[in-house]
């Protein structure tokens, strides 16, 4: 099978696939959505690096196959989308650093996969993270309140989970690649645990941050985390 059936023998759509560079490097970026979900102008999107020129591949379906089928223990990483971390640079979580660090890694490694899933706000979307910060500020339909929330606090005050996130549609992903394992840059133990158990092993996994840096806010996030059992591991 080529890469549009092998994707939806996965109950997935190929929307596209184009080289695209980032941080100048050259990476492959596969625009992909679910069989019964149209996402419209946010597909998720996988982006594949190897250490190789994708501009010079007459087929890149093939090219795709050829490179990422079979391998075992890949790095990759399942990275929920964050606009205010990536693009806007806030402090007040790790996000964007998640992002350019574990891209970094695939560099240095010479292959990797970055799954990057359209959940906004843990899985709540933009709209209701908007109001979650807000409490996280103290305020709430633009007055100041008696208290200020956490972060997964302010999730529960609004009736939504702390998190929300499912990672069935990245397993789905990998796997239509032929990846057999991998060496995940998480330490979310609900995504090593819906990964592992939806057909793609985890042999190893851990979550990095920076040494310097990190914003005392995004430091109060991190600690939430690691109550809920993520694995950190510092990077400098």
């Amino acid at each position: 099978m080529d890469l549009p059936q092998r994707l939806a023998s996965a109950d997935l759509r190929l929307i596209s696939v184009t080289p695209v560079e980032i941080r100048h490097r050259l990476w492959l970026c596969v625009g992909f959505e679910e069989v019964h979900q149209h996402r419209g102008d946010a597909p998720h999107l996988g982006f594949l690096y190897a250490d190789r020129d994708w501009r010079a591949e007459s087929d890149l379906y093939a090219a795709i196959l050829n490179v990422f089928g079979g391998q075992t223990d890949l790095m990759a990483r399942v990275h929920s989308e964050c606009i205010l971390g990536e693009a806007f640079g806030s402090t007040m979580c790790d996000c964007g650093d998640q992002m350019r660090l574990s891209m970094d890694e695939m560099v240095l490694e010479g292959t990797g996969a970055f799954v990057y899933l359209r959940q906004e706000g843990r899985g709540i979307g933009l709209r209701n993270k908007l109001d979650a910060l807000a409490l996280q500020y103290g305020f709430s339909d633009g007055l100041r309140g008696n208290q200020t929330y956490t972060s997964d606090e302010a999730n529960l005050a609004l009736g939504h989970p702390v998190d929300a996130r499912e990672y069935g549609v990245a397993a789905q992903f990998l796997r239509s690649l032929g990846i057999h394992s991998v060496k995940l840059i998480s330490g979310n133990p609900h995504k090593i645990g819906q990964l592992s158990s939806q057909g793609v092993p985890v042999a190893s996994a851990v979550d990095l941050w920076r040494k310097n840096g990190t914003s005392p806010r995004a430091l109060m996030e991190i600690q939430e985390k690691i109550q809920r059992g993520y694995v950190y591991k510092r990077s400098a």
